[in-house]
């Protein structure tokens, strides 16, 4: 069965955790760092454990539920350990998923070493996790530069669902299931239709990139440009890649001249950070984390 735990029970709990990364006197390093504990309530709703019926707890780990409200929904799990049986260790993190409403699962490797980190995949990797390592820039759009011709962008409309599923599946190169294309239009904030484009050279090509964004209102908006690329038969040329993300940013600096845009892209994509960099793009954080996505 998986429970919570009680107060009492959050220093044993954290010394299992610090076990699990190899401490030699893992109790005795829980008992000093208990007194930086805020809220001991808190910890133990959050924390939860394997527990079968008549013997020792074989699992455990923190899981942060989305709030009702959230839009995208996505599960985080953290201070993971198991006492060396991974496969009671996954049905633990099978039930704590199948017990909450989700879509997507993210296990944050920020300050966690790389052997545990290692642990953590090999755990969880037949589950679906797969690594990523993700690098945060921003743009003003103050600073939008006079590049050229901009591409012609259409926005979403219900009638054109298809084409944006479509072309989403064909430059990513990958299927796009039902779950996953419900996740991808919440992903990050609520979908918005108007921010979601399709680029084309005229009216009478078909198009040949996609840009998806959400965000705020006003002169000083901030957006975040959620994912964004083109077709196999472009990605050898960055300049359709860069003239892609260009009209993107003229077109949210007329809704929001003093905006910024957000973006997150994957740390090893070198040719798509250097194109971001190009335009002005500035590197702000980098982040480690284990993630399940919707097929």
């Amino acid at each position: 069965m998986i429970r919570s735990l009680a107060p009492d029970e959050v220093v044993w709990f954290l010394s299992r955790s610090l076990a699990f990364q190899g401490h030699g006197d893992a109790m005795g390093l829980a008992r000093r760092l208990e007194p930086a504990l805020r809220d001991v309530r808190r910890d133990a709703a959050l924390a939860h454990v394997w527990h079968p019926p008549g013997g020792q707890p074989l699992a455990g780990g923190v899981v942060r539920r989305p709030s009702d409200e959230a839009v995208d929904s996505t599960v985080g799990l953290s201070v993971l350990w198991h006492e060396g049986d991974e496969v009671a260790a996954r049905r633990f993190v099978e039930a704590i998923l199948a017990s909450v409403r989700h879509d997507a699962v993210a296990v944050d490797l920020q300050g966690v070493p790389a052997g545990v980190a290692s642990a953590w995949l090999a755990w969880l990797s037949p589950l679906g996790f797969v690594p990523r390592e993700r690098v945060a820039l921003t743009f003003d759009l103050a600073d939008v530069p006079p590049l050229g011709v901009p591409l012609m962008l259409d926005a979403w409309r219900q009638e054109s669902d298809g084409a944006f599923r479509d072309l989403y599946a064909m430059a990513e190169g990958m299927h796009v299931g039902d779950a996953h294309w419900s996740w991808r239009k919440r992903h990050g904030g609520r979908f918005q239709p108007d921010l979601w484009f399709l680029a084309r050279e005229t009216p009478e090509q078909e198009a040949m990139g996609y840009a998806f964004c959400h965000g705020g209102e006003g002169f000083d908006a901030t957006y975040r440009l959620e994912a964004a690329g083109v077709v196999p038969e472009r990605r050898t040329n960055s300049e359709s890649a860069r003239r892609l993300v260009w009209t993107v940013l003229q077109e949210l600096a007329g809704r929001s001249p003093f905006g910024v845009v957000v973006t997150e892209c994957d740390a090893n994509d070198r040719p798509w950070i250097d194109i971001l960099h190009a335009l002005g793009f500035t590197t702000r954080t980098r982040r480690r984390f284990l993630e399940r996505t919707p097929g």
